[in-house]
């Protein structure tokens, strides 16, 4: 069915967006929680291949 696909797909982005988003504002406090950031960016980075692979 198309119509599931496409709300994984945009849930996809949306994860991307969100971790992205928190992954930027981590690096631009003050001190920096580097385990956080790393998180988020290997979420972007999993949620991208999984999103490019569907």
């Amino acid at each position: 069915m198309v119509f599931p696909d496409l709300l994984i797909q945009i849930a996809w982005v949306i994860i991307i967006a969100r971790c992205g988003y928190r992954a930027v504002n981590l690096m631009n406090s003050s001190r920096k929680p580097w385990f956080e950031i790393l998180f988020y960016i290997s979420v972007v980075l999993i949620s991208l291949s999984f999103l490019l692979a569907f």
